[in-house]
């Protein structure tokens, strides 16, 4: 985390077919600094640095959910060890 940003992971679960399009799509979202297509349980791997922890419900639930082919997330708020 820098200063008082706010670091997410999101792990991205998606229909068959769809990944290469919403990783692009995810990618193209502001707030999302990189992205990874991953192996496993989940399909992509998105990293959100914000401003304001508040607004982390809205990026992940109206933007990312938005996404053509999203199928589920899982959200990790990284801290400082």
């Amino acid at each position: 985390m820098v200063g008082d940003m706010t670091d997410a992971y999101v792990n991205v679960m998606v229909d068959p077919g769809a990944v290469s399009q919403a990783a692009g799509d995810i990618a193209d979202l502001d707030s999302v600094d990189t992205v990874h297509v991953v192996t496993g349980d989940y399909d992509i791997i998105a990293q959100i640095v914000l401003d304001d922890p508040d607004d982390l419900p809205q990026v992940v639930a109206g933007e990312i959910h938005s996404v053509t082919g999203v199928i589920d997330t899982v959200t990790n708020v990284a801290f400082e060890p």
